[in-house]
């Protein structure tokens, strides 16, 4: 038998240290790190593969580490770090008040795309004959809308947001067929926010009719309507109060939505009114409750609202 000799002496120098295949070398999520408002109340932070971030979920093959592609179970990863209670009480009070106004902003995109509404809602009558569509506008038609932010006269939001306001406009929808702006004034006990929004409809194949752009108005004008007697879950909104708005325009209704979260109740007016192919829709807000705000007349905001529509209205060209 042949007599083994002495082990091979170690080597003097410490392993390198094993990465986590599941980290890598990247640096665990800083526990009061704030997420972005877009990520929302309960969207943690996810990490891939050390070499890269990916925005596939952790548990899919491309995340899975070597230890299991041999079969072996990993160890489980670390839990998820959730934002600090008081953090994300801070953030939910700094967007409160911004989902409404981007609930009525989403309402009134989905005015402006009425005509595809129509592809799905199996409700109205297309033109049928091709060389019965319009395609140009006719006569007594627009084709731009003013500037929202200047058509809002003074002495309407001196009446209905008295104080020092602040403005804000999309530079988007800033002109053209179609303009956008809001104005907030914040002075306890008053919160109010304004909202007014005007589209000129183009001739439109989808539309109903003939196709014209002033059936293409007559489409958004009856899915404003509908979005107001059913809003879409992603508003947040309960069904709206219907108002008809006589001698405003050639048709127009109000809604309102009255909503209750954290002590605040938040009273949102919307006016809809349509003349040939213009869609407005104003949104006046007003906050009662918590933080010294209150009280709010739902009568108030709908003559606030049809005062501002109206000024939209007479500046059309």
């Amino acid at each position: 038998m042949a007599q083994q000799g002495p082990p091979p002496p170690r080597s003097g120098r410490l392993p390198a240290p094993r990465s986590n295949p599941r980290w890598g070398d990247a640096d665990y999520p800083d526990e009061n790190e704030e997420l972005p408002p877009w990520a929302g109340l309960s969207v943690d932070p996810r990490w891939a593969d050390g070499r890269e971030r990916s925005k596939r979920p952790a548990g899919t093959r491309q995340d899975a580490g070597p230890q299991a592609a041999q079969g072996i179970p990993e160890e489980p990863a670390a839990p998820a770090v959730r934002p600090r209670g008081r953090q994300a009480a801070a953030r939910a009070r700094r967007t409160r008040r911004s989902v409404y106004l981007w609930g009525s902003v989403l309402i009134a995109a989905a005015v402006i795309g009425g005509g595809i509404w129509l592809l799905t809602s199996g409700t109205s009558q297309s033109a049928g004959v091709p060389d019965a569509i319009v395609t140009n506008f006719l006569p007594g038609e627009f084709k731009t809308v003013p500037n929202a932010c200047t058509a809002v006269s003074a002495s309407t939001l001196d009446a209905y947001l008295p104080g020092k306001r602040t403005v804000a406009s999309p530079n988007s929808l800033d002109g053209g067929s179609a303009s956008l702006c809001s104005w907030t004034l914040d002075a306890r006990p008053v919160y109010r926010l304004l909202n007014v929004q005007a589209q000129a409809y183009a001739p439109n194949g989808l539309a109903s009719g003939d196709g014209s752009a002033t059936f293409a108005a007559i489409d958004g004008y009856d899915q404003a309507l509908q979005q107001k007697a059913a809003p879409p879950k992603a508003t947040h909104l309960p069904k709206a109060t219907i108002t008809l708005v006589p001698g405003l325009g050639i048709k127009a209704f109000s809604g309102l939505q009255v909503t209750r979260s954290a002590g605040v109740t938040t009273d949102l007016l919307t006016v809809v009114v349509r003349d040939r192919n213009v869609v407005v829709t104003a949104v006046l807000e007003g906050d009662s409750g918590r933080g010294g705000y209150g009280p709010v007349s739902a009568a108030q905001l709908r003559a606030g609202a049809v005062a501002a529509a109206r000024d939209v209205l007479s500046q059309l060209k």
